[in-house]
């Protein structure tokens, strides 16, 4: 049986230095230290390629750093241990990960990654937001707090802790399997998350110009005015998660929908999966009494009946789930079915954008989360703030844009013999393991 061809990790690094410009984006990384002997390139390639690997500390990566034909082949200068990971990146310089990001965007845009895919023509994006971590004992300055009650260990009252967790809100690609983050907003300390949201939406155009993508898939959290003035200027149209029931425009349309028959009836049939469809819509309802710009309102009952196994045998199960959206699209190009897939389409940053990271990423991990051991300022004689997890957080989004793109987009392995994403992942650290000398056979 011939041995399937796996992937190596010159062939990455020849991918993203000839497609990206990798080295040109490496030398303008900085950080806070004095005179370091270590290079900010060779602290960032080593984090880089811990991610590359799935490897779930710097601990662990510390240890892959010990090995000669490791460091040569990462690009490290060398040897070192995660004291000097936390000690760079706590003060990295965000800037130019941003600038390194939005390269890579620009990169894959010009490529026309992006053009298959797109619905009617038109590029998709997704916006939410997730918090990274919770902590009871650790705290940052960007950290949100409140208070949790715990129960009782010895069967006592409910006990309230003060909870510390950073939150971020990430706008990303959806409509396509290339699904990188576009930028990150942090949420500060004192405002909610969409006011972080607006101020990522204000950013995005200084980023990537006018109409990067054309319609942006939101939940009902930033179901506002001012978001929906935002994208108006900006020229993108957006599709809404509606769930406040008590919102005006939620009532005046689910006065239009009663007593009447669906506009749209279907359906859908998915590995084993039945879904029973029923649409309403109505056009041109006021967003709000002192902002009436016409929006459709698209409500959707669906009845879902699934087979699974279960001791042995096919059993029947059936579960109804509604939805309602809001959207500014033209309705003569996109139907009501169609608001609906997109509509769906939002979770997509959940799944494969938030869940993803999470699950195979280690994005959850916490790295350098109130992380003390910094350079210190020298004007003020004060360890300089903490950038430590927004700065792997860019990391992890860079190595994660990259990796996507040379699996899906360049392999060939990937399009002939279909490996998970993850045994892409291990075969390219696997491609680093020095050849054994042969072991002889006992006598």
């Amino acid at each position: 049986m011939q041995d399937i061809p796996h992937h190596r990790l010159p062939s990455f690094t020849r991918y993203v230095h000839q497609v990206f410009d990798f080295p040109h984006a490496l030398a303008a990384l900085r950080d806070a230290r004095q005179a370091p002997d270590l290079s900010p390139r060779g602290v960032f390639l080593a984090a880089f390629h811990g991610f590359l690997f799935r490897l779930r500390s710097f601990q662990a990566l510390e240890a892959e750093l010990q090995d000669p034909h490791r460091q040569q082949a990462i690009g490290a200068d060398r040897p070192f241990g995660d004291d000097v990971l936390r000690y760079s990146l706590s003060s990295f310089a965000v800037e130019p990960l941003e600038q390194m990001l939005r390269g890579i965007n620009r990169r894959l845009k010009r490529n026309k990654v992006f053009d298959a895919g797109r619905v009617q023509g038109r590029r998709v994006a997704a916006l939410d937001g997730t918090e990274v971590l919770e902590s009871y004992s650790r705290c940052c300055d960007d950290c949100l707090q409140r208070r949790v009650a715990l129960p009782d260990p010895h069967g006592g009252p409910p006990q309230e802790r003060l909870q510390s967790y950073p939150r971020l809100v990430g706008c990303q690609m959806i409509h396509r399997p290339v699904k990188p983050f576009l930028a990150l907003e942090w949420v500060r300390p004192g405002e909610g998350e969409d006011t972080a949201a607006l101020r990522l939406l204000e950013r995005l155009p200084e980023l990537y110009g006018s109409r990067f993508f054309d319609i942006l898939l939101l939940d009902s959290l930033y179901a506002q005015a001012p978001l929906l003035k935002l994208a108006r200027r900006l020229g993108g149209d957006v599709v809404i998660t509606l769930k406040q029931e008590k919102r005006d425009l939620y009532q005046d349309a689910q006065g239009r929908f009663q007593g009447r028959p669906p506009d749209a009836q279907f359906r859908e049939q998915r590995a084993g999966t039945t879904t029973e469809v029923r649409l309403w819509q109505a056009e041109g309802l006021p967003f709000t009494h002192d902002y009436p710009q016409p929006v459709r309102v698209l409500r959707s009952e669906e009845r879902v009946t699934q087979q699974p196994y279960r001791r042995g045998s096919l059993q029947s199960q059936t579960i109804d789930h509604p939805g309602v959206w809001l959207d500014t699209l033209d309705p003569k190009v996109f139907s009501g079915p169609l608001v609906r897939q997109l509509g769906h389409s939002r979770w997509k940053i959940e799944n494969k954008g938030w869940n993803d990271l999470t699950q195979n990423w280690a994005f959850t991990h916490g790295f350098l989360h109130a992380c003390r051991h910094r350079p210190r300022d020298r004007s003020r004689s004060q360890p300089v703030p903490n950038r430590g997890l927004a700065v792997v957080t860019l990391i992890l989004c860079i190595c994660f844009a990259l990796f996507s793109a040379f699996a899906l987009v360049h392999s060939k392995l990937f399009r002939r013999y279909h490996p998970s994403l993850r045994e892409i992942s291990r075969q390219l650290y696997r491609s680093l393991w020095p050849l054994q000398p042969p072991i002889r056979a006992p006598d």
